[in-house]
């Protein structure tokens, strides 16, 4: 296990090509004393086999857009703002949605392809120029950046409609993509790839979580991991290609990277036990971690989503953490090899707080939750790799433009488990299970900012 120290996060473009929609802000990028021609950025592309949860196979795609050797901030994200195309060689099967996001009235991809897509051979995005109302998978919102596609693009007016020229060039969402896309709302495996301590941290933070943590945005509930899974796309051995359009006021710069996916899968991972420790300060037991056969590397995801309270009317509550169900708090453990066990601290919690709460330090901390509030509920899930995700995360990349991780095979591979849902020792009913898709940040929080900056 790796301990790393995250860097700060800012807003700083590449382009000399002026954006379209980066309105001035006080983050605004016309500082910048040194840029790159876009033509120039280094794009990244794979594609590999993802096995779900339920053993169902669907395409992993990993891609990196960052700055040049000579840029203002070589690694960081390229741009602010591109469209990306994603070409198939086999036909989409998953069924269509016609309902946008919250954050892009164009954006389907958190329920299924659109339409138009739907038995098709391409994952689309808007265009962000003219007058648009075309529902699309990533519609105007979904990008590729310094690590991974996400809905981060700066425009963030939500309306399906031509960007203003009155837009601040806020991005449309600050949570990363759910994994996987295309999915049924109700697969309560599906989860937000945050990545959280000791594997990803602030450098600032001394080692805990970043949640409450200054030097992120408000909302930020962790480090995006970059990881793209599309449930209903089967992998299909054969040619993927990935354009990024980048518009701008001189014109519409596009880049192109193919990849080749070849047929294999990983078995289905399986998520490792939980139990707290018998002092009951706030740390724990993670046994029997096995790494699947065939996968180099895996996260460990223990989210912690607050106790629960003591009542049907009252049915949730906040942790001594700050964690609760609207708003999880995200511990990510890498590994290399199988483990008997792993320990989890007892306080890498926001500010230093205990890591996972007990009923004794949730009823003692005076956060008026109802009486006989619950150890906090803890979720256990495993992503493993073939390939060395890790490596190529910021900010063990800080100033590579090229990860040399992403393209070192014939194919880019992962498995995920079911979730384990624990409190305190035992696991939770079936029907408290609290993933589902939880969101702990919405339309509405502050900027974030897509690329890193070593300080």
């Amino acid at each position: 296990m790796h301990m790393n120290q995250q860097k700060r996060l800012i807003i700083a473009s590449a382009a000399a090509l002026a954006i379209s929609g980066c309105g001035a802000s006080a983050s605004n990028p016309t500082s910048n004393t040194s840029v790159a021609n876009v033509a120039a950025s280094s794009l990244q592309f794979a594609v590999g086999t993802a096995t779900l949860a339920t053993g169902a196979t669907a395409l992993n795609v990993v891609a990196t857009y960052r700055q040049p050797a000579g840029a203002y901030h070589p690694g960081d994200s390229a741009v602010l703002t591109d469209s990306p195309t994603i070409t198939l060689p086999g036909a989409i099967v998953a069924t269509a949605s016609t309902t946008g996001a919250s954050y892009d009235a164009c954006s389907t991809g958190l329920t299924g392809p659109s339409t138009g897509e739907e038995g098709g051979t391409a994952i689309t995005s808007t265009s962000q120029n003219g007058n648009q109302t075309k529902l699309t998978t990533f519609g105007q919102s979904g990008g590729v950046f310094g690590l991974g596609i996400e809905p981060y693009n700066a425009q963030g007016q939500a309306d399906c409609t031509a960007v203003s020229p009155s837009s601040t060039g806020t991005p449309f969402q600050v949570a990363p993509y759910p994994v996987p896309l295309y999915d049924a709302a109700t697969d309560a495996n599906a989860f937000i790839p945050w990545g959280g301590p000791p594997a990803f941290v602030l450098a600032s933070s001394g080692g805990v979580s970043v949640v409450g943590n200054g030097d992120y945005p408000a909302g930020t509930a962790g480090i995006g991991e970059g990881i793209d899974v599309f449930a209903g796309v089967p992998p299909t051995p054969g040619t993927y290609t990935l354009s990024v359009a980048v518009p701008g006021n001189t014109g519409t710069v596009t880049q192109s990277k193919t990849a080749t996916l070849t047929a294999k899968a990983l078995p289905v991972a399986v998520a490792p036990a939980y139990a707290p420790d018998a002092a009951a300060d706030g740390g724990g037991t993670l046994t029997g971690f096995v790494l699947p056969a065939g996968a180099t590397e895996a996260y460990i995801q223990v989210t912690d989503y607050g106790p629960v309270g003591a009542t049907a009317s009252t049915p949730t509550a906040t942790s001594c953490n700050g964690a609760s169900q609207g708003s999880p708090v995200y511990y990510t453990f890498e590994e290399t090899a199988s483990a008997a066990s792993i320990t989890v601290p007892a306080a890498i919690g926001p500010s230093g707080k205990p890591t996972i709460c007990s009923a004794a330090l949730n009823n003692a901390a005076a956060l008026n939750n109802p009486a006989g509030t619950t150890d906090d509920q803890v979720v256990v899930q495993v992503i493993a790799f073939d390939y060395d995700l890790y490596g190529a995360s910021y900010p063990n990349s800080n100033g590579v433009p090229s990860p040399s991780q992403i393209n070192a095979q014939a194919t880019d591979d992962l498995t995920i488990s079911r979730a384990l849902c624990y409190v305190g020792a035992a696991q939770c009913p079936a029907a408290t299970l609290p993933l589902l898709r939880h969101r702990s940040v919405g339309p509405a929080d502050v900027l974030r900012s897509k690329v890193i900056r070593k300080s």
